[in-house]
């Protein structure tokens, strides 16, 4: 009899909880069709949703889905806007002003007005170094405040900022010269070295700011020649000097212990500031667009010669070609987190995982889009007088 009594009190439990799963399961489907037709009445891409609460590898997360999104952002400009990451912020130029978005919710955090002509901006780390390019005017900024604004003697060419605010530039010293100056975010002036071969084209300074790389070009027997140096800021040592043959260099940068050197068709890197090596040979490749990951790899889309639509993605690390993938379409933009590529064509952005080359996500789009940037999860994308995210299908 008693044995009979706990089996009806375990049954009177058991449906008690039944009946409580049911009501919660019926609320929580309740909940999800007011939601999916308040989305339907207001036109919301639930792909968005999706993608606000996913992090760049695919995982399920609730922090991005905190806060209130107020893209698209206004910009003050249409044309000639720069959408650079600087420290995990979005960092936007214009032709007239500067500003430093959260990436998440579009808040400005930090803006000015620059009134340079042309302006040109490098990042590292919390450091945006802007410069007037042909002008004598450039200053440094961290994510919410001024550094210094200053001048220099002769117009600027280029310039490059390490991740403790230290900046190398290349000024025009005249009769075909250059001066490359290096100096702390103090204004401390660390190095001044002038170029005799010719006139500088591109400059780079190391994250740890003890080293630096510049290109001069020169005009012999009516042929420009590029040469290639690299120096120890302490001491003002050439450590390399190097010949460059019939490519023109239009990118310098330090990855890891090396440098990458990207022409208009060859890629190669030096190593130990004293040798240099062809990753990609002289005349093999016509370049596109190209973009950097977090950690320095070179992300480069190159193709046969101009206006072809048959493309090559690759990602170089150190000096070898680590991955190639097909990309067909007139590629406009590049853009890359540390395991994502995403590539602007005139009609698609298409998102592939760096490590297999598989594609990821794709949206259509038109020619309003100018320009994009990857920060993590997010494409960010510059289309008329607006930033905004990307929505994948």
């Amino acid at each position: 009899m008693a044995g009979n009594q706990r089996e009806m009190h375990r049954r009177e439990k058991r449906a008690k909880r039944d009946k409580k799963n049911r009501m919660i399961i019926w609320i929580i489907i309740a909940l999800i069709v007011v939601v999916l037709a308040v989305m339907k009445i207001c036109e919301v891409n639930i792909n968005s949703v999706k993608n606000h609460f996913t992090d760049e590898n695919g995982n399920f997360t609730l922090t991005n889905g905190v806060v209130e999104d107020n893209f698209p952002y206004n910009l003050d400009a249409s044309g000639n806007v720069v959408l650079k990451p600087v420290n995990n912020k979005l960092g936007v130029l214009t032709p007239g002003s500067f500003s430093v978005l959260n990436s998440s919710d579009a808040e400005v955090e930090y803006t000015f007005e620059h009134g340079y002509s042309n302006p040109i901006i490098s990042t590292c780390g919390i450091y945006s170094l802007i410069y007037d390019q042909g002008a004598k005017k450039f200053r440094l900024d961290t994510t919410s405040a001024n550094v210094y604004e200053s001048e220099t003697k002769n117009s600027v060419i280029c310039a490059d900022v390490a991740k403790n605010g230290t900046a190398v530039y290349a000024e025009n010293a005249g009769s075909n010269k250059s001066d490359i100056c290096v100096i702390s975010k103090s204004l401390e002036e660390k190095l001044r070295y002038s170029v005799s071969y010719g006139y500088v084209i591109a400059v780079a300074i190391n994250d740890s700011a003890d080293k630096i790389a510049f290109a001069a070009v020169n005009s012999e027997n009516a042929q420009l020649k590029t040469k290639l140096y690299t120096m120890n800021i302490s001491g003002g040592e050439i450590k390399g000097e190097f010949e460059i043959g019939a490519g023109n260099i239009i990118d310098l940068e330090y990855s890891g212990r090396g440098l990458v050197v990207l022409g208009d068709n060859f890629a190669g890197r030096v190593s130990n500031q004293k040798k240099y090596e062809e990753i990609l040979k002289t005349g093999t490749i016509n370049t596109v667009c190209y973009t950097y990951t977090p950690s320095g790899d070179l992300v480069l889309v190159y193709n046969d010669y101009d206006h072809s639509t048959d493309n090559k993605l690759v990602r170089i690390k150190n000096s070898s070609v680590k991955k190639s993938i097909d990309v067909t379409g007139n590629v406009k933009a590049v853009s890359a987190s540390s395991g994502l590529v995403s590539v602007l064509t005139n009609s698609e952005i298409i998102t592939y995982n760096l490590s297999n080359g598989t594609q990821k996500e794709k949206s259509k789009t038109d020619d309003s889009v100018k320009t994009i940037c990857r920060m993590g999860s997010d494409v960010f994308i510059h289309r008329q007088s607006l930033i905004d995210r990307n929505e994948a299908e």
